[in-house]
């Protein structure tokens, strides 16, 4: 038996891209909140649970931010990368 190859059609595929937009700029924002708070003076939770929270936090608010609309950084990704994808032309086989 030959194994059925099944190939996305460009509807599944944008879906997959712009799932992949948000989880990018969610991280780089969550990664951009990072960078920031450490140029900050420590304070009063300078300890590992301190540590722990904020790196959630700022995982949820990159989160949220990019589901919000974020910095634009997701509908950048999106339209350059829509260009580039080739027209679907096979189907399940």
């Amino acid at each position: 038996m030959t194994p059925e190859i099944r190939i996305k059609d460009r509807k599944d595929q944008l879906a997959d891209l712009q799932g992949a937009a948000h989880e990018f700029e969610a991280y780089f924002i969550s990664n951009l909140l990072k960078v920031m708070r450490e140029t900050v003076p420590k304070g009063a939770l300078e300890n590992k649970g301190g540590t722990y929270f904020y790196s959630f936090y700022d995982q949820e608010i990159g989160r949220l931010a990019s589901q919000a609309g974020g910095l634009g950084l997701a509908k950048m990704i999106q339209e350059y990368t829509e260009n580039m994808l080739p027209p679907s032309s096979f189907q399940n086989r």
